[in-house]
């Protein structure tokens, strides 16, 4: 699945440059076909990509928050997790990053990721592999795509913190040698969306 979106970064506030959106994904999991396979082990695999302003200034280059216009972060729900709780966890980790106070235990690397956030959050293509049981991803359809520091937010000075960027979302879920059809519910899934949203009154 590949999803192509926007988001805006920051915002002026009161005193300062602050994070203004998250995009939360709801994504179209083959439950039932999931459910079936049961124990049996998954891979999914998602990839961020977006496209950055380089800091104009020299010294900046090579520094965690200074070289990117904007920074961007994936997270994906625990299995269970419900929405609310989702939002409380992935706002408390932004915070808790732009601060560099996010310990790997805290991050999502804990939850089996093969890379980890030390290795994956770095540059403007982020790459990562999750790997666990079928019934566990059924019960884990959110993805949220949220923001971090970046010189936008930084150097207010240069006024770039009211802009909007792009982003895309690879999302591949891999099911080995499993004989269920996951791809025609997944289908079924987007093209039952899409009628839902074409139906709607502009």
């Amino acid at each position: 699945m590949i999803i192509q979106d926007t988001i805006w970064p920051y915002e002026k506030g009161a005193s300062s440059i602050r994070s203004r959106e998250m995009k939360l994904h709801t994504l179209p999991m083959p439950t039932e076909g999931l459910r079936s396979l049961g124990a049996a082990e998954l891979t999914l695999r998602l990839a961020l990509s977006t496209f950055i302003e380089p800091n104009p200034a020299e010294a900046a280059r090579g520094t965690k928050f200074g070289y990117a216009s904007h920074n961007l972060r994936f997270k994906l729900s625990r299995p269970g997790e419900n929405i609310n709780a989702f939002n409380a966890r992935i706002n408390k980790a932004a915070e808790l990053e732009e601060l560099e106070e996010l310990g790997e235990d805290e991050s999502e690397a804990s939850d089996g990721w093969l890379f980890g956030r030390n290795r994956r959050d770095v540059g403007s293509i982020q790459i990562d592999e999750i790997t666990g049981y079928a019934n566990d991803f059924a019960q884990r359809p959110f993805l949220a795509v949220h923001p971090v520091t970046g010189w936008w937010k930084t150097r207010p000075s240069l006024k770039r913190f009211d802009r909007r960027v792009r982003y895309a979302l690879v999302i591949e879920l891999d099911a080995g040698e499993a004989t269920v059809d996951l791809y025609a519910e997944v289908q079924a899934i987007v093209e039952a969306a899409v009628r839902a949203e074409a139906s709607v009154p502009a």
